[in-house]
């Protein structure tokens, strides 16, 4: 997207909200403010059945990615209003009427809480709390129907938010963290966990599936004293790039690692060897990534996601409850890191 469709963008999304219209933010704000605000979401989510997708779709809507007045002066992310039972610190801003008073809160953290208890404990949302607590898009259009916002689009806009984001993989998150299961499929389908017999090759080692290759250029590179080759950094972790013919013997010869070793930093079995351009990692991978989550594409296996993250497969496995001879799907949520 050029600079002026960013901007675009950013007005169109701000005008969604009426005290953040002059808040302009673009897509990196979106996703900073879902990295920033993910955990907190995900625990009200265990603490209050909202989905944290909606919550945070709410959120970047109603503060401008904490980018509004409200937001930055009150820490208000979610509009709330003062009504006659709140007794807290007030903010006056111009909304539907000139100067309306608005809940001040001390944190960010309690404008989530009380986002939550502005749901859970008001008859007219109590219909919510029947719904799927995986299916964001009934939320969204119950949360129009009973009242939440004025703007006739606002289902609408939530729905499209979390689509374009991949908001609803924080409820994918928090049905893995806490072992929760949904009422129905949810539009992410969770990993299966299908066993093959451990006679079988699994996904990662059957030939013609897809492996991570680089040409080098996308990533920091480095001299090492201990080869010529050169080598080059994902998540940082060092690593060469095979050429035509390589094997896993001749590139541990090259940098002075045992082959043992080099094949366990790749998850690497014993009849696998290195294509063209293929990455080789030449230490031990990192336990995770800042990225949280990876959607699984066509061809992808667990091997081709830890090789292209740079995250230990048996990390992988272990955030996912998934074993080595679990299958993946396209469009299954990887978690990264726990």
């Amino acid at each position: 997207m050029d600079n002026f469709g960013k901007t675009i963008l950013c007005v169109l999304i701000g005008l969604i909200s009426g005290f953040g219209c002059f808040a302009q933010y673009n897509e990196q704000d979106i996703r900073n403010y879902i990295e920033q605000y993910a955990d907190v979401a995900i625990e009200k989510m265990q603490e209050y059945k909202i989905p944290a997708s909606i919550t945070i779709a709410q959120g970047i809507f109603e503060s401008a990615c904490g980018k509004s007045r409200l937001a930055t002066e009150g820490n208000n992310h979610f509009g709330i209003k003062c009504h006659t039972e709140w007794t807290g610190d007030t903010i006056l801003i111009d909304d539907d009427e000139l100067q309306e008073c608005f809940r001040k809160y001390a944190s960010v953290s309690e404008s989530y809480t009380d986002h939550s208890l502005f749901l859970t404990t008001r008859k007219r949302y109590s219909n919510l709390f029947e719904l799927d607590i995986m299916d964001y898009q009934a939320w969204a259009r119950t949360l129009k129907q009973d009242g939440y916002a004025t703007n006739p689009q606002y289902a609408d806009r939530l729905i499209s938010l979390i689509d374009r984001f991949n908001i609803a993989s924080l409820d994918t998150i928090w049905q893995k963290t806490y072992g929760q299961y949904p009422l129905q499929e949810p539009a992410s389908k969770p990993v299966a966990e299908n066993k093959k017999p451990a006679s079988q090759p699994t996904t990662a080692e059957k030939p013609g599936k897809k492996v991570f290759t680089a040409l080098g250029s996308e990533y920091p590179s480095d001299q090492s004293p201990f080869t010529y080759r050169k080598v080059f950094k994902n998540n940082n972790t060092y690593f060469v790039i095979a050429e035509k013919g390589d094997t896993y013997e001749k590139i541990s010869q090259d940098i002075m690692v045992m082959c043992e070793n080099l094949r366990k930093f790749n998850d690497a079995g014993p009849n696998d060897e290195p294509v063209e351009n293929e990455i080789v990692y030449v230490e031990a991978k990192a336990h995770g990534n800042n990225v949280r989550i990876h959607t699984v594409q066509a061809g992808e296996t667990l091997r081709y996601i830890s090789q292209r993250y740079g995250v230990q497969l048996r990390y992988i496995l272990k955030y996912n409850m998934l074993d080595e001879n679990s299958i993946i799907h396209p469009g299954d949520q990887i978690l990264l890191r726990r």
